[in-house]
């Protein structure tokens, strides 16, 4: 047989699997979105009303158990519930203690050591505990998000592990995963170091004012905590963010790429996958069988992928800037003169949408835009859902969420 016939024969047959390669990618980069999408609202509308019956549900008993705790210690609270406030005190105290106890511990435990290194154990552990006894429970939930922000970030840092975490902690519009619209809110060391510092600046706030709303009204049933409300806010901020952000990348950036793929001649497509190891499925596997040509590395450059918490941290600013609005927004790195929050707010909220419409990739535009229209959203309605959760999850619980002693008034 003419060796240069069996070339020519090759080439036939290779142009002829990349168109078929080229219309299979076509019809699976339309389909695939579309029918994320529902996945994706269904996953944020279920993962929301779930964590909103948790969190309030904890609340419920939380604030049962110290109502309980406080009417049996002292004839003050006998025939009257203790209010919030008398409740958040009384949890300073006791975490004041407990504090104090494990420094009894620590102190005990180095007694044998040399008098230097006893000296600074002890002062290491004055350190830490000194803040965080003297902060408020929102910015202890905030520190704690960031600490687990930083252990996930050393998972990022091993091989071993890198692959579970680009599986299970990024989110891409083309995964096909929704759990990803959770677990992305915790990534890479830019957000672990910015995202915490304006989380528990904005976090904390945003706590503090849940508190004080829901406290406003005396027909709200009693809180111990606002913790758990927070921790409620931040997780559907988040999924909300990542869901704008999805369904942004599906309507708007998936058609244009479509349109480019389709213009891409089929000449410029090469497929570097043989037949003993068949090419993967969908998008995905057509991407990454063929050589990284400039019209397809530029087209898939640009669909975003969700990381980090920057939506939810959106919203917290969204909040604080509605529920405070005399406030001035200022960074101490870089320092930074201040300015009127709502100020600082329309301004990054003008350069998200100019990102937007310019095709900027350094941020997510989308998911911020999401998280400050959740932060509104919240700020309007919030109180009045949290409140409905609050009631649907009391359970056998009392609606007074306190076993009053009512027999010396029935008596009378």
């Amino acid at each position: 047989m003419d060796p240069y016939l069996s070339v020519i024969q090759a080439a036939d047959r290779a142009d002829q699997a990349a168109s078929i390669v080229h219309r299979e990618s076509e019809s699976a980069v339309s389909q695939e979105p579309s029918s994320g999408q529902w996945h994706k609202s269904i996953f944020f509308a279920f993962g929301s009303v779930l964590v909103f019956c948790v969190t309030a549900r904890l609340t419920n008993t939380d604030t049962y158990e110290w109502s309980n705790k406080l009417s049996s210690s002292a004839p003050a609270w006998k025939f009257r519930p203790p209010t919030n406030d008398e409740m958040r005190r009384a949890r300073y105290y006791t975490l004041g203690k407990v504090l104090q106890e494990h420094l009894a511990h620590i102190k005990d435990a180095v007694e044998e050591w040399p008098q230097t290194i006893k000296a600074m154990v002890v002062w290491s552990y004055i350190q830490i505990a000194q803040p965080i006894l003297d902060t408020t429970e929102g910015r202890r939930v905030c520190w704690a998000i960031g600490a687990v922000n930083g252990m996930l970030y050393l998972a990022w840092q091993f091989p071993r592990t890198r692959a579970i975490m680009q599986t299970s902690f990024l989110h891409s519009p083309l995964s096909g995963r929704s759990y990803t619209m959770l677990t992305s809110l915790f990534r890479s060391l830019a957000h672990v170091v910015l995202g915490s510092m304006a989380l528990a600046s904005f976090g904390s706030a945003t706590s503090q004012c849940l508190f004080e709303k829901h406290s406003k009204d005396p027909e709200n049933l009693r809180e111990a905590s606002p913790k758990w409300h927070f921790v409620a806010f931040f997780v559907s901020a988040g999924l909300f963010a990542n869901l704008v952000s999805h369904v942004a990348a599906s309507r708007i950036t998936f058609p244009r790429l479509v349109s480019r793929l389709r213009k891409l001649p089929t000449s410029s497509i090469t497929p570097l996958t043989s037949a003993s190891t068949p090419p993967a499925k969908g998008f995905i596997g057509w991407m990454s069988s063929l050589r990284a040509s400039p019209n397809t590395t530029e087209a898939a450059a640009k669909i975003p992928v969700s990381l980090g918490a920057s939506g939810a941290v959106y919203a917290t600013l969204t909040f604080v800037a509605l529920a405070y609005p005399d406030t001035d927004l200022a960074t101490k790195i870089p320092p930074t003169f201040p300015i009127p929050i709502q100020w600082g707010l329309c301004s990054l909220l003008v350069l998200d949408v100019m990102g937007i419409w310019r095709g900027w990739r350094l941020f997510n535009h989308w998911a911020h835009l999401g998280g400050a229209a959740f932060g509104a959203f919240y700020w309007e309605y919030g109180t009045i859902i949290w409140e409905v959760f609050r009631e649907l999850t009391l359970g056998s619980l009392p609606s007074s969420l306190c076993n009053l002693n009512v027999e010396g008034e029935e008596e009378e």
